[in-house]
């Protein structure tokens, strides 16, 4: 069967009379997300199941479609999305999701990420006057959009692995932070407990999200003394990994990831030279990363 190729479903209007919910659940479960759309029609109830954080996280544990590879540009003047299958066919199966409208004002975007299907967009609306971050669902075409209260900093995305709730989390240059979770809609102040350098701290490039763990690399104004500030979604524990005795130009660093592994990159000051470092699970500070290779 070719990609995004699904067999024609009939739906019994009559089937919720006859059988429980919970049965029906399993059901339409396992059914891709085109035909959810037709779906969430039904009736209200199908509608606030198939849109409840529960059945999303069961429907992407139960299904083995493949990962799309969504990139975005503009076209004389208007912002686009194109998704790609990323398979044996790659890339000649294409999807162009509808953009949303709050997201087409976004300017200055900081973030735009991806996780569990959702999209992260981040920016500020000049017809506003505000920062709004935008929750973006491309699959089912919602959106959700979300006032930015505070100081843009360092943006943290991801979604909690034990209740699938999508959670934002901002942290300023002194180590105070804020999360935002979409089932409750709301920001509220966390603790971070970590040593915060005088001078605060300065934030590289953007995050990435290991295993339900949000990291930053970090360095102090001064340029010096590198280290790696991570958010775990479920518990909501922050933790700091020291790296000056690991990298030798700590002012000029981007973490990444390879084989589900931190990784970070340490660039020269001319960006002529970039040495990768890969995290390991040693809890020695002094051996935590190991360099795999320099790139000249």
């Amino acid at each position: 069967m070719k990609p995004n190729s699904y067999p024609k479903i009939k739906i019994d209007l009559k089937m919720s009379d006859n059988i429980p919910i919970e049965l029906q659940s399993e059901i339409i479960k396992r059914v891709p997300v085109k035909s959810l759309l037709q779906f969430r029609s039904v009736s209200k109830r199908w509608k606030s199941l198939i849109e409840s954080s529960e059945f999303i996280a069961d429907h992407s544990v139960n299904q083995t479609q493949p990962h799309h590879l969504l990139l975005r540009y503009t076209e004389r003047s208007e912002l686009k999305y194109v998704s790609i299958v990323d398979d044996d066919s790659f890339p000649q199966h294409k999807f162009f999701p509808t953009v949303p409208p709050t997201a087409k004002l976004l300017k200055y975007n900081r973030m735009n990420y991806s996780s569990h299907g959702l999209v992260c967009l981040c920016g500020f609306v000049h017809d506003l006057k505000k920062h709004l971050i935008v929750l973006w669902n491309p699959w089912i075409r919602k959106s959700v959009e979300i006032v930015f209260p505070y100081i843009l900093n360092a943006l943290g995305f991801g979604v909690c692995p034990k209740t699938m709730d999508p959670k934002i989390v901002n942290i300023t240059c002194k180590a105070n932070a804020q999360v935002y979770t979409l089932s409750s809609r709301a920001w509220r102040h966390v603790s971070t407990n970590l040593r915060v350098p005088e001078t605060g701290f300065s934030f590289k490039s953007y995050h990435e999200v290991i295993d339900g763990i949000i990291y930053w690399v970090t360095c102090n104004e001064s340029g010096s003394c590198g280290k790696i500030i991570s958010f775990n979604l479920t518990s909501e524990e922050f933790g700091l990994i020291e790296l000056q005795d690991s990298l030798e130009d700590p002012g000029h660093l981007c973490i990444s990831k390879v084989k589900e592994s931190v990784v970070v990159l340490n660039y020269d000051k001319s960006d002529e030279a970039c040495g990768v470092w890969m995290m390991t699970k040693n809890v020695d500070p002094k051996s935590l990363l190991i360099k795999l290779f320099t790139e000249e």
